[in-house]
């Protein structure tokens, strides 16, 4: 039998997944990392931190499987989006941080920046002028950080997304490539012409040059080395992580469109568009994996919930009381939707026991169903791997 291998880069901590090719999880090995928070508003990670922490989790849970190496075939990443690192490309060394995707630092200059650019940045990338995103920090870091212009003017000054970063280090020869789905969520990428767009560079000043190659979620994007579980495996699937699950989603139902809600430390609901790119007032357009090419769903992001969620565990009642107030929320937004679901996919930590999804039915009336795993987000890249 032959295996997968599959890296799941969160913003609290990293992942490793064994799936066998009936989608059964084998083995799963995890690692946090912290959060960093210099000012208010900031929040950092260290790149190094998230890269050595996936290696130790790719190592522990190949060698705690006893597969013989030969038998694991292909490997995959999800992660975390919109968080950004710059980089040495000689050095291999970060020059700043991890400027993560809850960092609003960059508010204030997204609110001066939409009173003349908002309408051209949502017909090009579905997503609204906001912080939130990768442009933004990628800016204020350029501007910010006199090393990221001294490595410019050298060509040794590269960007990327935390998928990005790692198959620097992890792959041979340094690619520097990202998927389509991380791509979409940073503002520069135009998810209707599925490019870089110059335009939308040129408003937040990113040199087009230091931005990875882009390629569909399932595709070849390089060879982890030797070095890291004993072999050369190749990496044939990227993805963000909510596109990753709704991936799971999708592939889970013959029930259209497609409608997925993720509890995990973000609540998130998406549904699907097809292949004709569409806006809509409430939501995000973004693009999902859909086989070998991709196409576009609506997305909200709903609230940060993971911490709320732990801090209940051991209080059975406040725990209840609590997803009944999420449901509600989710419930608020799932009206607004332009198509009322037929069925609510549901994946994401807090919903393994089951009770959020018997909450989430009660309250808006509709069925629930979970995903085979709760790590909708591994299960994705699993299910891309065997396409």
């Amino acid at each position: 039998m032959k295996y997968s291998l599959v890296l799941d880069v969160g913003t609290t901590g990293v992942k490793a997944f064994l799936f066998d090719h009936h989608l059964q999880q084998i083995g799963k090995a995890y690692e946090t990392y912290p959060l960093h928070k210099p000012k208010r508003g900031w929040v950092e990670q260290d790149p190094k931190a998230i890269l050595t922490a996936s290696i130790r989790v790719l190592r522990s849970v190949t060698h705690a499987s006893k597969l013989p190496m030969t038998a694991i075939e292909r490997m995959g990443i999800t992660n975390q989006r919109e968080t950004i690192v710059f980089w040495d490309a000689k050095t291999g060394t970060p020059i700043y941080p991890a400027i993560v995707w809850q960092d609003e630092r960059t508010k204030a200059r997204c609110q001066a920046l939409a009173k003349h650019h908002q309408g051209d940045v949502r017909k090009k990338t579905g997503l609204h002028l906001d912080a939130y995103f990768s442009a933004s920090k990628a800016e204020w870091l350029m501007e910010n950080v006199p090393k990221a212009k001294k490595l410019l003017d050298q060509d040794q000054l590269r960007f990327g997304t935390i998928d990005t970063w790692l198959m620097w280090h992890l792959c041979t020869n340094h690619p520097h490539v990202t998927d389509e789905t991380n791509a979409a969520r940073t503002l520069l990428f135009n998810i209707q012409t599925k490019e870089w767009d110059t335009d939308l560079c040129t408003i937040f000043h990113v040199p087009m040059d230091i931005l990875p190659d882009v390629k569909p979620s399932i595709s070849n994007f390089g060879t982890l080395l030797p070095s890291i579980v004993g072999r050369p495996i190749p990496i044939q699937a990227v993805c963000g992580d909510q596109q990753s699950s709704f991936f799971a989603a999708a592939s889970s139902t013959k029930v259209s469109p497609v409608t997925k809600i993720t509890y995990g430390t973000g609540v998130f609901l998406g549904q699907s568009l097809g292949s004709t790119f569409k806006l809509s007032e409430n939501f995000f357009t973004t693009l999902v994996p859909h086989g070998h090419e991709s196409a576009y769903a609506l997305e909200a992001k709903i609230c940060v919930s993971g911490p709320d969620v732990t801090k209940r565990l051991k209080n059975p009642k406040a725990l209840r009381t609590y997803f009944y107030e999420l449901a509600k929320k989710v419930d608020t937004e799932i009206k607004k939707l332009p198509k009322k679901p037929k069925q609510l996919l549901i994946d994401g930590g807090s919903s393994r026991d089951g009770l959020i999804l018997a909450i989430q039915e009660e309250v808006s009336g509709i069925s629930t169903q979970p995903l085979i795993s709760y790590d909708g987000t591994a299960l994705g890249i699993a299910m891309m791997l065997l396409k």
